[in-house]
């Protein structure tokens, strides 16, 4: 206590030196804090759409499906498989699609469209689809109409009640021809869902391509999103990998892995040079500290105090200092953070057409998790253990009769 006591004391006789030493760690860590919390957040954003748009968790398919997106290339949906289905842990909803390409017209305008057949009520727990509609009604589960998507509904200028032509080729070589009465237009954050996708029930799908029981591909949705992964390999272990693969979202989409995983490093690399910044600031206040009191260093090696005393004062010195500009960074960073993870920021202009070119929402939302508020106090504070050398190599190496005439 006494050791404390001492170092608190000490810290406020030179007043201007304390708050101009704490405030650059103040600043260092609130920036860090600020800038990571939206580069976090605009990955969870990224991953949220490509999640929650379409893709969901993981999906399970029939071995070399992804490789060659083929209705031949499908599976049937037996007892069996939706045993194992129901039994996998850390899942709480999957939905079953039956997806292909055709080609749709309306009047004189046609365009290539993606066909997926789903269950409305589990589509809308994993995706939430309906929030997605824009006009008109969501599907029933055995409607025999269609949901158009946004874009491609413009293209084809279609609207709520006309009839839709899907022409293509159904399971083994059938031919495929139906004509679907639009019930919705949704609107997709993704321009290539939202410029190609028409959305029909499971079994107008089932019907339209001669596909019976047929499915392929099941999206899952999880209980913890950062343990889908260990959630696909529990079923993994479950299928025959003779007829099933199980995918992640990052497995099927390496691309936006990468491009996370790019401007992570980049981001990485700013916050290690302003930590090298605050890391040189502290060392040259130590070391200014170190020389103004070099004379009464000597003075109380000479009355007795003990050099692993005065080595401990100063180290509680320094860490006093170091836990005044972190608590107070963290605490100025908490309510900005909040903020704006309730209320992202929503991009405009150039900026929003590249986003929402790339297929994201055009927002800048902040991530609000406890593990990133830890992981930059702690490296600040490593920051600040390192500096704690100098004054213990100075004292260690203290001549009193040196010091006294300083």
């Amino acid at each position: 206590m006494d050791v404390i006591l001492i170092a608190w004391r000490n810290l406020w006789r030179n007043k201007r030196r304390t708050l101009i030493t704490a405030t650059s760690v103040f600043f260092a860590i609130w920036f860090a804090l600020i800038m990571r919390a939206f580069q976090l957040g605009s990955y969870d954003l990224m991953v949220n759409n490509i999640v929650h748009s379409y893709s969901g968790y993981f999906q399970v398919h029939a071995r070399g499906y992804w490789d060659h997106k083929l209705l031949d290339n499908g599976f049937i949906y037996n007892v069996k498989l939706k045993n194992a289905l129901d039994s996998s842990a850390g899942t709480y909803g999957y939905a079953l699609r039956l997806e292909s390409f055709a080609l749709a017209s309306y009047g004189l305008q046609t365009r290539g469209v993606m066909v997926d057949g789903i269950d409305p009520v589990a589509e809308n727990r994993l995706t939430s689809l309906k929030k997605k509609l824009v006009n008109g009604r969501y599907l029933d589960p055995f409607d025999s109409g269609a949901l158009v998507s946004h874009r491609l509904a413009t293209h084809l200028k279609i609207h709520i009640d006309d009839t839709l032509v899907i022409i293509g080729q159904g399971y083994h070589g059938y031919s495929a021809a139906g004509v679907f009465p639009v019930r919705g237009i949704v609107n997709f954050p993704s321009p290539n869902l939202d410029g190609r996708l028409v959305l029909i029930s499971l079994s107008a799908a089932r019907n339209l391509f001669s596909a019976d029981s047929m499915l392929t591909s099941i999206a899952f949705n999880v209980k913890d999103p950062d343990s889908y992964n260990k959630a696909a390999i529990q079923l993994r272990d479950r299928l025959d990998p003779g007829n099933y693969e199980v995918l992640t979202w990052d497995e099927m989409m390496p691309d936006v892995v990468q491009q996370i995983r790019a401007d992570s490093v980049s981001g990485l690399i700013m916050l290690g040079i302003l930590y090298m910044i605050v890391g040189f600031g502290i060392f040259g206040t130590m070391l200014m500290m170190l020389n103004e009191r070099s004379r009464e260093f000597g003075m109380m090696v000479a009355i007795g105090v003990q050099k692993s005393k005065l080595t401990l004062i100063m180290l509680a010195e320094i860490l006093f200092l170091g836990l005044l500009g972190i608590v107070a960074g963290v605490v100025a960073a908490i309510p900005p953070i909040y903020y704006f993870y309730i209320h992202p920021i929503t991009l405009t202009g150039k900026m929003a057409d590249s986003m929402i070119h790339m297929g994201f929402e055009p927002l800048m939302p902040a991530a609000w998790r406890v593990s990133y508020f830890i992981a930059q106090s702690s490296v600040v504070l490593a920051i600040i253990c390192i500096v704690m050398l100098l004054p213990v190599l100075k004292i260690r190496k203290l001549e009193v009769i040196n010091a006294l005439q300083h």
